[in-house]
């Protein structure tokens, strides 16, 4: 057997259909008060819902989430997140959101509760990404990693075919990537 470090990245991950219900409590068990909910702007109508959830413990809602993170966006929620006082963030929605709610997780400390509604796998790491002047710059930071992951597949639902086999492939890919890692450890094989 080969000599291997292996850093297990602890994450509370709620998984069941209707387990969004369950939000409110993971947000308590943060001790967040004020919780910043994030989406692209085509789910705002489900943020706004989770925000409802979430009832006075939603601080607001950031509908700018974007593909790649741009810079100026991640600046643009972390200084609303610091506004509005919030001190957790809820990511729902797929890649975009979480990688919002992670770079604001990076420059704040503001814990991340993921509520993905895609497979994205985004969720479960470490790495974050900004884009800046067109160029993507990816690193990773254990700061980032979202504190729960709420998995509700009844959020999956009304994904649309294309963007659910995209996503799909996607999540294949991240999976078969994770079975060889470099340097490959017993955890991982």
């Amino acid at each position: 057997m080969k000599d291997f470090t292996y850093i297990g990245r602890p994450a509370r991950v709620v998984f069941g259909a209707g387990k969004l219900r369950e939000l409110p409590a993971e947000v308590e068990r943060l001790g967040a008060r004020k919780a910043l909910v994030l989406s692209t702007p085509e789910r705002r109508a489900a943020a706004e819902q989770v925000a409802a959830l979430l009832g006075p413990r939603a601080a607001g809602v950031f509908d700018k989430a974007t593909m790649h993170v741009p810079i100026a966006t991640a600046r643009e929620a972390c200084e609303y997140a610091a506004r509005i006082g919030a001190d957790c963030a809820v990511a729902v929605g797929g890649g975009s959101t979480i990688g919002l709610g992670k770079a604001i997780a990076r420059e704040s400390a503001v814990p991340i509760i993921a509520v993905p509604t895609t497979y994205a796998g985004s969720e479960m790491t470490s790495i974050y990404g900004i884009t800046e002047a067109g160029l993507k710059k990816t690193g990773r930071d254990d700061r980032v990693l979202p504190r729960t992951v709420i998995y509700d597949p009844e959020l999956t639902l009304t994904l649309p075919v294309g963007l659910s086999i995209t996503s799909g492939i996607n999540a294949v890919a991240h999976a078969a990537e994770g079975c060889t890692p470099r340097p490959a450890t017993p955890s991982s094989i």
